[in-house]
Order: structure tokens, then sequence, then C-alpha cells
């Protein structure tokens, strides 16, 4: 493996002077509370043995990659043993703990919550966060692709320090990384998560990706189906650990952020594109929903 450049390093990804974050992760691995900004990447290279333990909630979204290694991975209130070319996960809101042995060996990429709320798989990280799926073990060619991309990170943040256009290159990047584990979340859900469901919940989501842009009240789709609402919601919690309402909210929330990245629209077409009645009605959800408003997200 390629260490020639420094075990952790970071910088802005917004058009706000980049820096290095070496003394402030470290900061951070001596288990000061350090604040992480929003819009920063930081990647660190571990090795050998590390006891690290997040007394705090993570205000950002960690992946870490373990090409080889031992130990117990705690998240939340559960413990996951770690294994060679397994893909872990901790997301915004969750605290955890690991114990890694001797030979382990990863790769460790934090986001910051701006850059997080902007991956295009956010819909499927939502599913994964909310039913407790943390770790994916990799086939051996998905495993050769995100350690590439994952090494690829941690060098070219340290070649920025040279030249600060290359922020473009990281930005495309972590795209491709998102995209990588969008692919590996999205087997798992229609594979396992779904396929386990019954048909009732199964029929509900393909309603929700034909008609979210048209009605925003869980009555009508329970009503489509023959059951209560109350009845819906029942279902959705128990096998998805999601109410139906957050379910469509999340399906309408990633539209919007498809818009608002991928299109020229104005924010007022995307609002009456997406079934809102006012601007204001839209912004107000999509705040709630990411923490940003439309245009706030649109300039990430």
């Amino acid at each position: 493996m390629d260490t020639s450049y420094p075990r952790i390093t970071g910088f802005l990804l917004s058009d706000k002077v980049w820096k290095q974050s070496e003394t402030k992760y470290r900061i951070m691995m001596n288990n000061k509370l350090v604040h992480l900004h929003d819009d920063e990447v930081v990647y660190k290279q571990i090795k050998g043995i590390e006891d690290y333990n997040k007394t705090t909630r993570c205000t950002y979204f960690l992946a870490v990659l373990f090409i080889k290694g031992s130990g117990t991975h705690y998240i939340d209130d559960t413990s996951y043993a770690i294994g060679e070319k397994q893909l872990h996960f901790l997301f915004p809101g969750q605290h955890h703990h690991w114990v890694t042995g001797k030979e382990t060996v990863a790769h460790k990429i934090v986001v910051g919550k701006k850059i997080f709320e902007s991956f295009n798989s956010i819909d499927e990280l939502h599913f994964i966060r909310h039913n407790l799926h943390p770790v994916f073990k990799l086939s051996d060619i998905k495993f050769l692709s995100v350690n590439n991309e994952m090494e690829s990170i941690g060098r070219d943040l340290h070649i920025i320090t040279e030249d600060q256009s290359w922020k473009e290159i990281i930005k495309l990047r972590i795209d491709v990384l998102a995209m990588m584990m969008k692919n590996e979340m999205g087997s798992y859900i229609k594979n396992t998560l779904m396929a386990g469901t019954p048909n009732l919940v199964r029929d509900f989501w393909n309603l929700i990706n034909q008609y979210h842009t048209q009605y925003k009240t869980i009555g009508w789709y329970a009503s489509r189906l023959n059951i209560s609402a109350n009845y819906l919601n029942i279902l959705c919690r128990k096998h998805l650990n999601l109410t139906a309402s957050d379910m469509l909210s999340q399906r309408v929330i990633q539209e919007a952020k498809n818009q608002l990245r991928f299109s020229d629209k104005t924010v007022k077409e995307i609002t009456f594109e997406l079934g809102f009645e006012s601007v204001p009605m839209f912004s107000t959800f999509f705040k709630r929903k990411s923490g940003f408003s439309p245009t706030q997200y649109r300039s990430i």
C-alpha cells in the first residue's frame, strides 16, 4: 500500500480556502471534541491496534474500508466483528467505538454534513441507517474498486496542498465513491430488505416512486392499497423501521435534491413540479429534512 502521503489530511470543498486538518483531526483522535466543517473531507489510514471511542454523537458521515483486520466495531448499541474486505458506515447522529487488532489495515474517510447531504445515494443511505445494516462484505472485484478510490482520495487530498484546483477532482472522486456505495446498498435493499417485506410494503414503495410528486398524504396511498393509514404505518415500522410518512418524505426530498443539483430549473419551478403549493412551503420542508435551504443546497 502506498504510504507516501500523510495519514491524515483534509480540505474544504467549498470556494473557501482549503486547509490541512492534521492537527485538528489528531486532537479528535485523542478523544477531544473537535468540530468538523460541514464541507470538509478527511482521510486517515488505520494500521495496527487502535482503541477509538467517539463518546459524543457524530455530526459527520464515516466510511471505513477494512482491507484486513480483526477486532470489534460498536455502533450505537450493536457490535460488529471486523474482518477483511468489509465496508463500514456511520451516520450523523450515531456514536461508535472500535478496538482493532494488530494486523488491521483500513482506509477511513470522514465527510462533513454538507457533502453527505449532496450524495446522490442519500435515499439508499436513509434505508441503511434506519435498518441497522452498517457493515457490508464486498466481493473481490468491488473491494478492489472501492479500495482504489479511497487510496486515490487520500493521495489527492495531499496533492491539493500544491494545487488547489485539484479539489474539483476530489469532488468527482467523492461522487464516484458515493455511487459505489449506492450500488452496494441498492443491491441489499432490493435483494434482502425489500425481498423480505410483505407485498403491501413493496406495493407502497412502488406507488411512492410513481406518485410522490402528486400525492403527499399517506391516506391516499393507503386507500389505493385498501388498508388504513394506521395499518400501513404499522407495516412499514415493523419491516423497515420507518414510518410510511418517512418513506414518502425521503422520496420527495431525494427528487428535490436531484432537481436542484442536476437541472437548471428555478426553485419556483421545482416547487410546483413536486406538488408544493408555494415556495415557502417547499423551502420549509426541504430545510427541515436536509438542514439546508434549497438555495444553500444548490451552492454545494
